[in-house]
């Protein structure tokens, strides 16, 4: 799985927006770019991608910013990820489909279940992933990620 760097600072961005969102306050694009070493219009172009997907909004005026459009709670980091850059999985078989409009195997693959078993694992950590989980210290993240991998692997071995 490949994150892109649009998926990465928009997570950041998120958690920026969403620290800040506890003390109810809406933060400039430039104190984004600031704190995370962004240039000024890379982060324009995060937050325009956030809000396109309805993460977040602008607000104008003094004291304006951005701000989250719902709880760190209720926002799903797998939902995230699709929106902000799409699924790895979804552009898979057409990305490396050689000289052809689509590959060669697209009738019998013996690939594609590996790919889909590890899609179904791994946005089955991130669709049970917050905002809010990330918004811990890291410790305290790395254990509530690891329970929601151990969570994703077991339901998916109750269904098969």
């Amino acid at each position: 799985m490949k994150v892109s760097a649009l998926q990465e600072y928009g997570l950041r961005c998120l958690l920026q927006l969403a620290r800040s969102s506890e003390q109810g306050q809406a933060v400039s694009a430039e104190e984004i770019s600031r704190k995370e070493l962004l240039s000024p219009a890379y982060t324009e172009k995060v937050l325009q991608k956030l809000g396109k997907a309805g993460f977040i909004k602008s607000i104008r005026g003094a004291g304006g910013g951005y701000v989250l459009t719902r709880s760190p709670k209720e926002i799903v980091i797998g939902e995230v990820m699709r929106n902000i850059d799409g699924s790895f999985f979804s552009e898979l078989c057409n990305h490396f489909s050689g000289t052809g409009d689509e590959c060669a195997h697209i009738s019998g693959c013996g690939i594609r279940p590996l790919w889909a078993n590890l899609y179904k694992y791994i946005y089955g950590v991130l669709d049970k992933t917050t905002l809010s989980d990330l918004m811990r210290e890291e410790e305290l993240s790395a254990t509530i990620l690891e329970k929601n991998f151990l969570n994703s692997v077991s339901e998916l071995a109750i269904i098969k």
